[in-house]
């Protein structure tokens, strides 16, 4: 049976414990803001005890209620999580990570009418929790009007520096939990000090054995492509993986590309368009040109 991740999972040492006072929040976000002018590393989170309905709905309706420190909310019942976002630089790699997938689409002539890129939507679990991505996909069969109610992503992007990567980790664990699996693939962008580290994440088949073993991981790791369960599987069933990584290292010869260790990742296109591709689509393949793009700002 899968562990239920929870917000106080793999937070790194350091994460800072507030209470629901926004004034207060708004001062712990700035010292984490003011770290991270001078490093590369660091906290980034804050847990909120004591949540009040009036502070959720002013978090998750406001992004600029911190003090205009840009930052990810999520909870669970009177307990918050908050990500402050240390660098634009991070949401400029975002940013361009969805872009290569939008080019690629693109480039395929899959039309773009009737999607949605949901940027920090709130995503809501009943009246008692919600959570927000850096970014995420829904493909058409999914978008409805108005786009308030639109379905779960099938992919999701969250970035992050290198002592929050056990927490993105939970983070990828719970948006497969409280979706039941519509969201199929879970990308990771972790900002290192010399390097930077992509992970995409998503669950093992329903028959996959329990617990998963490495040799299994690695079986489906050699999958081209390496499709994810299109079907729903309730939170306790699932068992998610990475399926594939990629460290991006700056090159010291100035004018050369950077160095890429890992195969380019794969985005099947049935998983994230949630129906087969027709004559001249296909998965999108992001290689070496692709990374340093979206490294660009970050190495």
């Amino acid at each position: 049976m899968a562990e239920n991740p929870t917000l106080m999972s793999d937070l790194p040492q350091g994460h800072v414990v507030s209470f629901s006072r926004l004034r207060r929040l708004r001062l712990e976000a700035l010292q984490i803001s003011k770290w991270f002018e001078e490093h590369t590393d660091g906290n980034q989170w804050i847990v909120v005890l004591g949540l009040s309905t009036p502070v959720i709905e002013a978090l998750t309706s406001d992004h600029g209620g911190l003090g205009g420190i840009a930052f990810r909310f999520q909870w669970e019942g009177s307990t918050g999580l908050i990500k402050v976002v240390p660098r634009s630089e991070h949401e400029v790699a975002t940013d361009k990570f969805t872009e290569v997938i939008r080019d690629s689409y693109k480039a395929m002539g899959v039309p773009s009418e009737g999607t949605a890129w949901i940027g920090s939507t709130t995503y809501r679990s009943g009246m008692r929790k919600g959570k927000e991505a850096d970014n995420g996909y829904v493909p058409p069969s999914r978008c409805t009007h108005p786009i308030g109610n639109v379905g779960y992503p099938t992919l999701i992007i969250e970035t992050g520096v290198s002592e929050s990567l056990g927490r993105l980790r939970q983070d990828a664990r719970k948006w497969f939990a409280d979706s039941e699996g519509d969201v199929r693939m879970v990308v990771l962008i972790i900002v290192r000090k010399n390097y930077v580290s992509f992970e995409q994440w998503q669950l093992a088949p329903n028959g996959a054995p329990r617990p998963l073993t490495r040799n299994y991981i690695r079986t489906l790791q050699a999958q081209t492509p390496n499709i994810p369960p299109l079907i729903r599987q309730p939170a306790r069933l699932q068992q998610p993986y990475c399926a594939q990584s990629v460290d991006i290292t700056p090159n010291p010869v100035a004018g050369m590309p950077n160095f890429m260790d890992g195969d380019p990742m794969v985005l099947p296109f049935v998983a994230i368009q949630d129906r087969p591709p027709g004559p001249g689509e296909g998965d999108v393949v992001i290689g070496l040109q692709n990374f340093n793009f979206v490294t660009e700002f970050l190495l």
